[in-house]
């Protein structure tokens, strides 16, 4: 980057930030739906990622339930962040996701547990990441709120989506059998991978943050958290990342190995403002093969 591009930058961020501070909550109504094919997916599998629900934000819940069920989906999984902020308001209201006519499995993520990212590089250091010795307990440092994450998975639960932490299903899919192995949220330092897992013609691992996943035996590893950085400027970049915090996003191939990071539903917000620009919302749909145009 030019030595004047960063200061020119923050520059651009603040008015833009004072833009969406003006105006409201910028790009939450670009709701996107996001095609990926991925070989040897079975049917019709949405990816749904931090909802971070609000009292103002039920419009957009309900909109992505409507747009989840037009794609007709197999399996419907949603990979953490429910809670808006860090606790402070609560359980949200998590009846909108009884009406997806799928399937639903979802884990927790770090607001579920009202924990935020900053300030645990050093306890990440103690953390192993090893398939062989996967370890996040050094996280485990008693400032997850795990009454509020109970709550939140019993809520989901009610609204019939089944939670798995460190645990997995199996769902029929066709002539397949799918395997939906789970995570606990790392960042509270509960992820735990199953052992012994069964035999199965796919298997997707489902984790809140893609930065603790391990180089598990797996077909799709699906992920949310980073939200795409939320803002994303021509040419400058990615704001998020100046602060040494990496917004990765979208479609990962890592041999024979298919990893994707939404940019989820909702919101972190910036100075009270769920401000997205050109991160707009995003629901995946992974298929076995690209649909004809006639379909």
């Amino acid at each position: 980057m030019v030595p004047y591009a960063r200061p020119l930058a923050v520059v651009m961020f603040a008015l833009l930030l004072l833009g969406g501070l003006a105006c409201g909550t910028a790009g939450t109504g670009d709701l996107t739906v996001t095609p990926v094919t991925v070989a040897g997916v079975p049917g019709t599998v949405v990816l749904l990622s931090d909802l971070h629900i609000s009292e103002g934000d039920r419009g957009l819940i309900e909109r992505t339930v409507r747009e989840t069920n037009a794609l007709n989906p197999s399996l419907v999984l949603i990979a953490g962040d429910f809670v808006a902020g860090y606790g402070s308001e609560g359980v949200p209201d998590l009846s909108p996701l009884a009406n997806i006519r799928a399937p639903v499995y979802a884990v927790p993520g770090n607001h579920d547990y009202g924990i935020s990212s900053r300030g645990r590089s050093a306890m990440l250091k103690e953390a192993n990441f090893t398939v062989e010795g996967y370890d996040l307990s050094p996280l485990a440092d008693g400032a997850a709120e795990t009454a509020l994450a109970d709550a939140v998975c019993a809520r989901l639960e009610e609204a019939g989506v089944t939670v798995l932490r460190n645990e997995y299903a199996r769902e029929n899919v066709g002539n397949n059998t799918v395997l939906i192995v789970g995570l606990d949220d790392g960042l509270a330092g509960r992820a735990r991978f199953p052992d012994d897992l069964p035999v199965a013609d796919f298997r997707i691992v489902l984790l809140h943050e893609p930065e603790y996943r391990a180089d598990w035996d797996a077909d799709l590893v699906l992920c949310g958290h980073t939200h795409g950085g939320q803002v994303d400027l021509p040419v400058l970049g990615k704001p998020s990342a100046w602060f040494g915090y990496n917004p990765v996003s979208g479609l990962i191939e890592e041999g024979e190995r298919t990893v994707y990071v939404s940019r989820g539903i909702g919101t972190a917000p910036l100075f009270g403002v769920g401000i997205r620009i050109n991160c707009p919302p995003e629901i995946t749909v992974f298929r076995g093969q690209a649909p004809s145009r006639t379909q």
